[in-house]
């Protein structure tokens, strides 16, 4: 047996629990795609923090060098070396690149259960079909539409609850920067 399908299969019993919860199929339906969408934004934002936590030290290093390849580069264009200038901005970009798709492929990580549901959702409800009323097309969608709606808006209010409460990513200082409080409050003396 397929290690997805036996997963799927085990975890089965806890992922239908929300759909039965009402006994109207409609309520029930999207309560259960409500919680479907809630549970994979928050193990996709934990395994998002994991990923985050282990290569906070290699994010810091790449944004460290572009920074320093940034600030040779300038110097070397207020110098006049118009060579030197490009030399360098190369290096700066590729280290900006590196920084940029390390970041990317982070920020992937925090997607993997929404595929995981959509596979769970499938293997349980693959003969669903909505249709829209004839005002909206009447168009047949599939049972993943209404998923990725509640997911999406369940993305939306986890990103204002994380900024209303202070709970922002912080990128990791650069070396020689200070950490914490001393980072936020700038210096006005001088």
């Amino acid at each position: 047996m397929d290690p997805i399908v036996w997963l799927l299969t085990a975890i089965d019993p806890v992922l239908i629990a929300p759909f039965r919860f009402f006994n109207d199929p409609m309520t029930g339906w999207w309560a259960g795609i409500g919680a479907l969408a809630f549970w994979s934004v928050l193990l996709g934002e934990l395994t998002m923090a994991i990923v985050f936590r282990i290569n906070r030290s290699a994010v810091a290093e790449k944004m460290d060098e572009t920074a320093y390849y940034h600030e040779q580069s300038m110097k070397a264009k207020q110098a006049g070396d118009e060579t030197a200038y490009k030399g360098i901005n190369k290096l700066a970009n590729e280290a900006y690149g590196k920084s940029f798709f390390l970041m990317i492929a982070m920020g992937m990580a925090a997607l993997w259960p929404a595929f995981f549901a959509a596979a769970w959702l499938d293997m349980r409800f693959s003969d669903i079909a909505f249709i829209l009323p004839k005002w909206a097309g009447g168009v047949e969608l599939n049972f993943l539409a209404p998923f990725i709606i509640c997911y999406v808006l369940m993305r939306v209010l986890y990103g204002r609850i994380k900024r209303a409460f202070g709970r922002g990513e912080k990128t990791p200082p650069r070396s020689g920067e200070p950490a914490g409080d001393e980072a936020a409050s700038p210096s006005w003396t001088g």
